[in-house]
């Protein structure tokens, strides 16, 4: 994506096309193309015009025939339209966009809001807009939103905490450039703990993870830890520093 394109949509927010229709307008000055935006919509807030029935026809070309509801299925075909894989992360970002509940299902209410607030109502405007999509986990405050939300979207319904195997499949799709020690933390969790996982520990780890060094020189045993986190510690030190 043209550098220019890639800042316009970080500032304003917005999707790639009308990026592009203010880029070409103010002849790919980002500035002039920021403040002609800024002055046409004092509120930052583009109004994009989505075509709902067009919206609505492509919910109905996946959604399962006996619920009102995309499933398992539908979400395999759509995936394949959008030329995405199904264990991509950006469909864990879609889902956080489309306020799911459930893994593999987007009931019509969230498809037709959550495309809607994304100004998407077609395939080849989704496509356009997973690019972005895809920056928003280097946004820190945007990540934090959507790791807290992929715990309450991989949990099984009736339950407070997250199956082992689903929050290990969630980390590693969310924290592989974000961890140094993920697999080790993977490795200690299906070898030693084997258990599920709380809301505290899953939210902590983020915490972990942006404050405490690579080697844990700084990580205070005497802190607010969940005793999970400590235990790691204490297994992980000597491997990474014999490492």
């Amino acid at each position: 994506m043209d550098s220019a394109l890639k800042s316009f949509i970080n500032i304003t927010n917005t999707s790639q096309a009308v990026a592009k229709q203010y880029l070409e307008a103010s002849k790919w000055n980002i500035n002039n193309a920021i403040n002609n935006f800024y002055s046409k919509n004092p509120t930052g807030l583009e109004v994009v015009k989505i075509d709902k029935k067009k919206l609505e026809k492509l919910f109905l070309k996946y959604k399962d025939p006996s619920e009102d509801a995309i499933l398992v299925e539908g979400t395999e075909e759509y995936c394949n339209d959008l030329e995405v894989d199904p264990a991509d992360v950006v469909m864990l970002i879609i889902a956080y966009h489309l306020e799911a509940e459930n893994m593999c299902e987007f009931t019509k209410d969230n498809w037709m809001k959550g495309w809607a607030s994304l100004g998407c109502d077609s395939i080849e405007s989704m496509k356009e807009k997973v690019p972005s999509l895809r920056e928003e986990l280097d946004d820190p405050e945007t990540f934090k939103k959507i790791y807290r939300f992929a715990f309450f979207f991989g949990r099984q319904e009736n339950q407070r905490s997250l199956e082992l195997a689903i929050a290990i499949g969630l980390w590693q799709l969310l924290l592989p450039n974000k961890f140094k020690h993920l697999e080790l933390w993977c490795d200690y969790l299906q070898n030693e703990y084997k258990r599920a996982i709380s809301r505290d520990t899953w939210n902590l780890l983020l915490e972990f993870i942006n404050t405490v060094d690579e080697k844990m020189t700084n990580y205070d045993a005497d802190g607010a830890w969940p005793v999970l986190i400590d235990n790691f510690v204490e297994y992980a030190k000597p491997i990474i520093n014999n490492q």
